[in-house]
């Protein structure tokens, strides 16, 4: 895959790009040509950005913006496994046309878990988009993120660079998931609470809301809790003979729960597209109504972990210079 200039990836072929800048006085010099480039040449652009990078990017516009629809990238991406379906409806809403994406997932505040998963995304972007015309540009703050964060991008990116002179990435993992964020899940805490099912939702069910109000979990939330935790059980019972395993525990902040069966995935992007048919809505739906969302298969079977705030935080956002 080449690409020389701003157009050619957003001509109806897939391209996707890591940017890197220093915020703020950096930023817009590093997304601006891309998205008035697209603008230029009418395709539809999607910028889904923290609010301080959206409120430099509006001012750079310079009246402008109006052509441009934004999404907040701490609310759309704050389970990563949310945005690749989001870029898919922002195609399907122009079909025909090529489209542009600017997507900026990660900011200083983000966790360990969540950082991996931001990984995880930017590696199946690849997979996703590979036959679909949409040029995706991805900014990263080197001042702002970790060192192994920024050197993650050259791994998930087939290009990199500054600006609009991108070049293709010597450490480009060609859409497969980096070890560092494909590792097993962290063991859950020794104290963590334990449920097995086999036959019936209702115990499942009953066990997550039960734990939810114990630990604090605002009611509309332990509801979402219990519908994610309940969709990952019946598919256990949907597609495998043998059970599975409920556990539940809090970390500071948010309220988790991991369903283990013996099952195994071969979709590696289950979930992260709005299936067309409604029976298969299950994983989509856990991690539409979730905060993150960590899943691994393998030869031992499937483990879902599932992640709700107890209470509202706000990230410290990229691009704006906070």
């Amino acid at each position: 895959m080449r690409q020389t200039s701003w157009g050619q990836g957003a001509g109806g072929e897939f391209s996707h790009q890591a940017v890197y800048y220093r915020a703020p006085d950096g930023y817009l010099g590093a997304v601006l040509p891309f998205v008035q480039d697209g603008l230029a040449r009418s395709e539809p652009v999607l910028a889904a950005v923290p609010p301080p990078a959206a409120g430099l990017l509006r001012a750079g516009l310079d009246g402008s913006s109006g052509a441009v629809t934004f999404a907040d990238m701490t609310e759309l991406g704050r389970n990563p496994g949310r945005i690749i379906s989001a870029v898919w409806e922002f195609i399907s809403r122009h079909r025909d046309r090529p489209v542009r994406f600017l997507g900026e997932p990660f900011w200083p505040a983000r966790s360990a878990a969540e950082a991996r998963e931001v990984v995880r995304h930017e590696a199946l972007i690849n997979v996703a988009f590979a036959a679909a015309p949409v040029a995706v540009l991805c900014p990263y703050d080197v001042a702002g993120l970790a060192p192994d964060i920024v050197a993650s991008a050259g791994h998930t990116h087939p290009l990199v660079g500054p600006a609009a002179e991108p070049r293709p990435s010597d450490s480009y993992a060609g859409g497969r998931v980096p070890g560092a964020a494909d590792r097993p899940l962290p063991a859950p805490p020794a104290g963590a609470e334990q449920l097995a099912y086999r036959r019936d939702l209702r115990p499942v069910r009953d066990f997550v809301d039960r734990f939810a109000a114990r630990s604090g979990l605002d009611p509309d939330r332990a509801a979402e809790l219990v519908l994610a935790v309940g969709e990952l059980a019946a598919n256990t019972l949907r597609h495998t003979s043998g059970g599975g395993v409920v556990l539940a525990w809090t970390a500071p902040g948010e309220v988790i729960c991991q369903v283990s069966d013996q099952g195994q995935i071969s979709d590696p992007l289950v979930g992260r597209r709005r299936p067309p048919d409604a029976s298969g809505l299950g994983i989509w739906v856990v991690h539409q109504v979730c905060d993150l969302v960590e899943l691994r298969t393998g030869r031992d079977g499937t483990k879902v972990r599932v992640h709700m705030r107890t209470e509202a935080s706000a990230p410290r956002a990229a691009g704006g210079g906070q």
